[in-house]
């Protein structure tokens, strides 16, 4: 958890940085950096309020399987308002994967202009939608009373055994399965998009340069849907599951949910840390060039 509050809050900060340069230069946030800027907001509130705080919010004194929850120093008012964020982070974090996706492809794939997806509609679609669906979701948790412990290490919207609502879990794996296939999708869309131009590159040699950086920037929506799934799809096998999954693999979901926002960090500084090492050696500054370009667009 820690590790991922790291990672989005260096990318939120970059983010800022960038927002604030543009803004002396009279220009906008590009969408696609908008995008960025709202997933790693909420992979940061997801990593304090789930993975940093933990168990402290879970009512004390609560016993699992005739054991106790270590570090358990919370209540019911805690236990729900933890459910409240946790199903509003993950949710919101996990739409906000899927129209970065989305915006990548409509950039690369569609050939959108940034000054078309300046408007309003599509702001709406794919910065703010996000946000929505994350507070719905919450909403219909909390006044439906699905909010409980969920016997892993917080508190969340989800029912298990304690709960007879077993049908939300299935429901919300269902959905978040559908989300994965457009996700999936998008990437195999964008993967058959490199192939393609990489062939035109070989072909077409005098318009190398510009198709070059489109792939670059392709490759970089694909290496952020590939974060996303190494954090996201052992967890969402294991909901659909009903937590009926060995501790083994529990554990191994402990171990990749949280590291959303480290591998998010690892792929947004890529193009930086590629650049730079490109500048160090000699006859590479063409390549570095168009990197930086990337960056400064995106």
């Amino acid at each position: 958890g820690v590790l991922s509050m790291i990672g989005s809050g260096l990318i939120i900060r970059d983010v800022i940085f960038r927002w604030k340069r543009r803004k002396h230069k009279d220009e906008s946030l590009p969408t696609v950096s908008r995008v960025i800027l709202s997933m790693s907001l909420l992979d940061f509130g997801n990593s304090f309020i789930v993975h940093f705080v933990g168990t402290w919010m879970v009512p004390d004194g609560i016993i699992d399987d005739s054991f106790p929850i270590p570090l358990t120093a919370g209540n019911e008012m805690t236990c729900t308002a933890q459910a409240f964020f946790s199903s509003l982070f993950s949710m919101a974090g996990c739409s906000s994967n899927a129209t970065l996706a989305f915006a990548y492809w409509f950039t690369v794939c569609k050939g959108k202009k940034e000054r078309d997806l300046k408007k309003w509609k599509w702001q709406i679609a794919l910065v703010y939608s996000p946000w929505i669906i994350g507070f719905a979701d919450s909403l219909v948790g909390i006044g439906f009373e699905f909010h409980h412990y969920n016997r892993l290490w917080f508190c969340d919207t989800l029912s298990d055994h304690y709960s007879p609502h077993k049908w939300r879990p299935k429901s919300v794996a269902a959905l978040l399965g559908v989300v994965n296939v457009l996700i999936i999708g998008v990437m195999v869309s964008l993967i058959r998009f490199v192939y393609t131009v990489e062939k035109k590159t070989d072909t077409h040699r005098s318009d190398g340069e510009r198709r070059q950086r489109t792939i670059e920037v392709t490759q970089q929506g694909i290496w952020f849907i590939v974060a996303y799934m190494a954090a996201w799809l052992p967890a969402i096998i294991g909901l659909a599951l009903l937590r009926k999954s060995p501790p083994s693999y529990v554990v191994f979901i402990a171990c990749m949910y949280p590291l959303q926002g480290f591998f998010n960090a690892l792929v947004y500084f890529r193009p930086k840390y590629i650049s730079q090492r490109q500048q160090m050696v000699p006859g590479s500054t063409e390549r570095a060039s168009r990197l930086t370009s990337m960056i400064n667009t995106l």
